[in-house]
């Protein structure tokens, strides 16, 4: 068994043993919400009376999810602030529902490979990227399109399934033929380890491994990557902080660079009784190369789109901004858009612009 088996292997049966803990714990939740208004609860003695379920009971949901079913107060639509369910349970509580009570926050549109929010959702993500090398860079410009779904499927309350990488991409750049092909494929695991709706706060941390996949002629495949992340939120009523922090980790580090990024995301509903659901944001996003791989003899590195090991990129930075917005039709749908460009020299490395639109579905 090579190394990059026995670190894939470990991870995956970390992930294993945070879902079996999760499952557990929802299970006595569980408990808590199968039994109906004048029914005994397993847990409850023999001779306790159920009348009192007949009354108002605050306490009849845990304490840890007061939005169970339905949606925070102070979260805003355009069309209807209601569920079209009640968060049926279904296997076990949490799953599909995740993690409710934070549908105030607007999703960050910018660096959609990577910055993963620290919200544990059930969720079918379209994107639609537009990226344009500037004509100084070593690819000569051009520019890139990228059609992608990303799917996230919550586990239990604080655990989710997260798939952020596959799709199709259009390379027409002036270094290299004109062509198109698939994408790599990126899966892995996220945690929520801290939560505090009263707050508006939650952190989450969790893992993505990147198959070896994906075609060549696109800058695609390669590569075998593990990004473990941690990401957090925080809520000031009509305004929102979202951040997150990624290693990008090659399984062999001649096919690919070591890489840190991060990003920032700042929203503001600017007109929250006219305007219901649309916040414009701010966004942040540094990528840093700490060494070089040995797979292609490039000083220009893969940015967010792919790992390339360039052989030429050791110690160079890239930082780029973007601005946007976000329209919230409902707690089912969304849509936000944003446009990016660089503070760092954009002949230095691949971004000199990017659009990105992006349509989220959620249950």
């Amino acid at each position: 068994m090579t190394l990059s088996d026995r670190i894939v292997l470990a991870a995956l049966g970390l992930g294993l043993s945070a879902f079996v803990s999760s499952v557990a714990q929802a299970g006595d939740e569980f408990k808590l919400v199968a039994a109906q208004p004048g029914e005994q609860s397993p847990d409850q003695p023999a001779g306790a009376s159920s009348t009192a379920s007949d009354a108002p009971n605050e306490s009849s949901q845990p304490a840890s999810e007061p939005y169970a079913g339905g949606v925070n107060p102070n979260a805003r639509f355009a069309f209807s602030n209601q569920r079209l369910h009640e968060d049926p349970v279904i296997f076990w509580k949490g799953f599909l529902s995740g993690l409710r009570g934070f549908e105030q926050f607007y999703a960050p549109v910018g660096n959609p490979l990577y910055f993963e929010t620290p919200f544990n959702t059930s969720e079918l993500r379209f994107v639609y990227l537009n990226h344009n090398f500037a004509d100084g860079s070593q690819l000569q410009g051009g520019n890139l399109n990228v059609v992608a779904m990303q799917a996230r499927l919550a586990l239990t309350e604080r655990l989710g399934f997260i798939a952020t990488k596959d799709g199709y991409s259009w390379l027409d750049a002036g270094l290299v033929p004109s062509s198109n092909g698939w994408n790599s494929i990126s899966a892995g695991l996220k945690y929520a380890f801290y939560v505090d709706r009263e707050q508006e706060l939650v952190m989450n941390t969790g893992v993505r491994y990147m198959m070896q996949s994906g075609e060549a002629k696109v800058f695609q495949g390669g590569v075998q990557e593990l990004s473990p992340f941690i990401s957090a939120a925080k809520g000031w009523d009509r305004f929102h902080l979202i951040g997150d922090f990624t290693w990008r980790a090659p399984l062999d580090s001649d096919d690919g660079n070591n890489i840190i990024q991060w990003d920032l995301h700042a929203d503001y509903e600017i007109l929250p009784d006219t305007l219901k659901g649309f916040a414009p944001f701010l966004e942040l996003h540094g990528l840093h190369y700490l060494d070089n791989g040995s797979r292609l003899p490039l000083s220009v590195g893969g940015l967010d789109y792919n790992n390339w090991g360039s052989t030429d990129v050791a110690g160079s930075t890239v930082i780029w901004f973007g601005v946007g917005a976000r329209y919230k039709f409902s707690p089912h749908a969304s849509i936000g858009a944003d446009f990016e460009y660089p503070l760092t020299n954009r002949n230095a490395d691949i971004m000199g612009s990017r659009w990105t639109v992006d349509f989220i579905l959620n249950w």
